[in-house]
C-alpha cells in the first residue's frame, strides 16, 4: 500500500474520525495494529465468501 506524508492538525483528524462510520473505525483500529494487514486480508476473504466463518462447535471443539 503507498504511503505518503501530510500535515493534518489534531483537529481536524478528531473531525474526520467522528463523522466515520462503525466499520470505518474498525478498518482504522486494524490498520494501526501491527497484525492489521493480516486481519484486513482474512476480513476480506470473509466478506468475498473466500472462506466461511467457524460454527461455534468447530472453534470450541464441543
Amino acid at each position: 500500500m503507498p504511503e505518503m506524508m501530510i500535515d493534518i492538525p489534531v483537529k481536524e483528524v478528531a473531525k474526520i474520525i467522528k463523522v466515520m462510520t462503525e466499520q470505518e473505525i474498525e478498518t482504522l483500529a486494524l490498520l494501526l495494529t501491527e497484525e492489521g494487514a493480516e486481519l484486513l486480508e482474512r476480513k476480506k476473504d470473509l466478506e468475498l465468501n473466500r472462506v466461511q466463518f467457524l460454527t461455534r462447535d468447530e472453534a470450541f471443539d464441543v
